[in-house]
């Protein structure tokens, strides 16, 4: 697939609109893992862009991205649902989610993460702080780096509920 380079100040249109994404990370004994994430904005796109997502306190990935310091942000296509719900429904903790779904990813350029292929576009970013609220905690990142397929912006998925999902223009 081709992907171009996104400048890191429009980084955060990829995530305008809080599209579905998928946090991929690296846990402290070296499991990559990922894991789909509904609640997802920019935060700021000066002097770089920034997002946010909100994770739950319990899973892997908040406890895989504290370790680290740095994550991946994938965006799946319509095609990629079936393997965000799968991804969805275990745990990065118990299961090796590449291997067991016979995920084909690349690495990362900046940080250590692995991305899945096929996505519409991805960020890579380095973890600015979390802050916990509840059952949840607010991740914030700047992006390092960001590569998109030209169509990208219409391939993006976001999602309601179960029931309802769409991409822009097109819902499933």
């Amino acid at each position: 697939m081709d992907y171009d380079d996104v400048p890191l100040s429009r980084a955060y249109e990829l995530v305008a609109g809080g599209c579905l994404i998928w946090v991929c990370t690296r846990s402290a004994d070296g499991r990559y893992d990922l894991a789909p994430i509904a609640w997802s904005c920019p935060l700021d796109y000066e002097p770089s862009s920034r997002l946010l997502f909100v994770c739950d306190k319990k899973h892997a990935t908040l406890e895989n991205l504290r370790s680290s310091g740095a994550f991946a942000v994938a965006l799946p296509t319509r095609e990629q649902m079936g393997l965000v719900e799968k991804t969805g429904s275990v745990s990065g903790r118990e299961r090796d989610k590449y291997r067991d779904f016979g995920i084909a990813a690349e690495r990362a350029r900046k940080v250590d993460a692995l991305v899945p292929e096929g996505v519409a576009a991805w960020l890579e970013c380095r973890l600015l702080r979390t802050v916990e609220e509840g059952s949840v905690a607010v991740v914030m990142g700047e992006v390092l780096a960001a590569r998109a397929r030209s169509e990208a912006w219409k391939e993006r998925l976001h999602y309601v509920s179960e029931s309802l999902r769409y991409r822009p223009g097109q819902a499933f």
